[in-house]
């Protein structure tokens, strides 16, 4: 079975950074120069990159069992495993792991954006925990991990969104006019 040792999953962790922050500077770069099919041809490619990484993440099987959940098994007691043992890296890692989907969908859609972007990333959240349940791999299929991931994809989204009006913002001030009337004062 294929599974990451903590170093690797850490050198993915700032990969995965490295290239959000990337893809963020191109996103924003196409969008201030209203370069739409640039835009989505940026999104064409990472949002099933983005997809990739996750299934490579979140899919392998772990050497050993979680202790605080039994194999086989849902938690569905919030943060029942942070109660036993510090997990704050793994949580702020399941908190990044949407963040980029969440950023990207940002971009993507115009009309309610955040709240479609959410709803996705419950959905997804919720299908990741579902095959880890079925497949047994050793990983814990856990409440937490789904209301950390789908935070993490809302404020990326909320980000995304707020960039995305600022820039449509910026131009429209930009490109409209000057009334005659205050530029004789």
């Amino acid at each position: 079975m294929l599974y990451f040792a903590v170093p690797t999953v850490a050198l993915l962790v700032v990969m995965g950074l490295a290239a959000s922050m990337a893809l963020l500077a191109a996103l924003l770069w196409f969008a201030s120069r209203g370069n739409v099919r640039a835009k989505r041809s940026v999104l064409l490619v990472a949002i099933p990159a983005w997809a990739i990484g996750l299934a490579v993440a979140v899919l392998p099987a772990a050497p050993l069992p979680d202790p605080s959940i039994p194999a086989g098994t849902f938690n569905w007691i919030p943060f029942l495993a942070h109660r036993e043992r510090d997990l704050g890296v793994e949580m702020l890692a399941n908190f990044g792991l949407f963040a980029p989907l969440g950023l990207m969908l940002g971009f993507c859609w115009r009309r309610f954006a955040v709240l479609k972007t959410t709803l996705l990333v419950l959905g997804i959240s919720i299908c990741v925990e579902a095959t880890q349940l079925a497949l047994r791999n050793n990983r814990a299929s856990d409440i937490t991990d789904i209301i950390t991931n789908t935070a993490g994809g809302f404020i990326a989204a909320m980000i995304g969104w707020a960039l995305v009006s600022l820039i449509g913002n910026r131009k429209a001030t930009a490109e409209t006019p000057v009334p005659d009337s205050l530029l004789e004062r």
